[in-house]
C-alpha cells in the first residue's frame, strides 16, 4: 500500500508539472517572438539609417503640482494684474505726446470750421484782450485779395480785354467718355493747357487727340461761352476760343457778389473774436466791463473796413457804367 501511495503522489506531481509547463509555453514563445521582432526592427533601422524610437511620457501628461499660496504670492499676483490693466488703458505714445504738449485754444474748432490755420496769423491772448493784431491781420489779408480781383476786372474793362481768365476756362467740366456709365467729369485744365493769346482770345492745347471732341462739346455747352471753338490748321490738338464781352448787368452782378463775400468775411472774423471774449468771461479771465469795451472797439474797426469795401465797389461799378 505504501508503494501505491508513493506512486500516486509521483503521478500527481508530474501531472501538475506538465500542466505548469504547458501553461508557460505560450508565454515563453510569445516573449521570444516579441524579443526577436524588436531585434529585427532595431537591425532594420540600423542598416537603413533610421532613428530609433524611444517611448517616453510627455510633460503634458505629467500631473501638475499645486503649491500652497502664501500672502507674499497673492500680493505679487495682484500687482501683476494691476500692471496688465494699466498697460491696456495706457494711450499710444503719439497721444501721450500730444496731450503733454500745450495746444493753442480754439485751434481744433477754428481749423475744422474755416480750413487750415494760418501760421502767420497772430492768436488772441486773454492776458492782452485789447490787442487786436489777429483782426488787423485777417482784415488786411482779405482786403488785399478782393482788391486784387477787382483791379483785374477793371483793368480788363479799360484795356478791352475779356474779364474771363484762363483759370475760369480751365474749370469747365469735361466728360471724356459719354458711352460708358458712370459719366466722370474732369476740369478742362487736366486735359489741356490754356493760354491767353491777347485781347479776348485763348488757346486750348489738348494733351491727347481723344480729348479734343469732348473739350469742344464742353466749351460749346458752357453758359460762359456758348460758342464753337475753332480748330487750328497747323496743330490738330489746338483749339482757339474768343470770349464774348460780358454785358454790363453780368459784370455788375459779379462785382456785387465779390464785395458781398468781402463783407461776410469781415463779419465772420469779428463774430469769432466776440465769441472768444464770452469764453474768456465764463472762465474768469476778463471782466464783464471788458467785454463791453472790446465789442465797441471791434465795431469801430469793422465799420472802417466796411467803408473801404463800399468805396471799392462804387469805383468799379462806375467804371462798368462808363464802358
Amino acid at each position: 500500500m505504501k508503494s501505491l501511495q508513493v506512486a500516486n503522489a509521483l503521478l500527481r506531481s508530474g501531472a501538475s508539472t506538465c500542466n505548469a509547463l504547458s501553461r508557460s509555453a505560450p508565454l515563453l514563445s510569445s516573449s521570444r517572438i516579441a524579443s526577436s521582432s524588436r531585434n529585427n526592427s532595431q537591425l532594420l533601422r540600423a542598416t537603413h539609417g533610421l532613428p530609433t524610437i524611444t517611448t517616453s511620457r510627455p510633460f503634458s501628461h505629467t500631473s501638475a503640482q499645486y503649491k500652497k499660496k502664501n500672502k507674499h504670492n497673492k500680493e505679487l499676483e495682484q500687482e501683476d494684474v494691476k500692471e496688465r490693466r494699466a498697460s491696456r488703458n495706457t494711450p499710444p505714445k503719439s497721444e501721450r505726446e500730444g496731450a503733454s504738449s500745450p495746444a493753442r485754444p480754439e485751434a481744433s474748432s477754428s481749423s475744422s470750421a474755416s480750413g487750415p490755420i494760418d501760421p502767420d496769423r497772430p492768436f488772441p491772448d486773454p492776458e492782452q484782450p485789447y490787442d487786436f493784431a489777429d483782426l488787423t491781420y485777417t482784415f488786411d489779408k482779405t482786403e488785399a485779395h478782393h482788391t486784387s480781383e477787382l483791379s483785374k476786372l477793371r483793368a480788363a474793362l479799360s484795356g478791352g480785354r475779356s474779364t474771363l481768365t484762363a483759370e475760369q476756362i480751365g474749370a469747365i467740366p469735361v466728360v471724356p467718355d459719354r458711352k460708358n456709365a458712370p459719366h466722370t467729369s474732369y476740369p478742362l485744365r487736366e486735359l489741356a493747357t490754356i493760354a491767353p493769346l491777347g485781347g479776348r482770345k485763348f488757346s486750348i492745347l489738348a494733351f491727347e487727340q481723344s480729348s479734343v471732341k469732348p473739350i469742344l462739346s464742353a466749351v460749346q455747352t458752357s453758359p460762359d461761352f456758348n460758342q464753337q471753338p475753332q480748330k487750328s490748321e497747323e496743330n490738330p490738338l489746338e483749339l482757339t476760343i474768343t470770349a464774348e464781352p460780358e454785358r454790363a448787368e453780368q459784370l455788375q452782378k459779379r462785382v456785387k457778389d465779390m464785395c458781398l463775400a468781402w463783407r461776410e468775411k469781415i463779419r465772420d472774423v469779428t463774430h469769432k473774436r466776440e465769441s472768444m471774449h464770452k469764453k474768456w468771461l465764463a472762465a474768469g479771465m476778463i471782466l464783464k466791463d471788458d467785454v463791453r469795451k472790446l465789442k465797441e472797439k471791434m465795431q469801430k474797426m469793422q465799420d472802417e473796413r466796411m467803408k473801404v469795401v463800399q468805396t471799392k465797389e462804387k469805383d468799379v461799378l462806375g467804371a462798368i457804367a462808363k464802358r
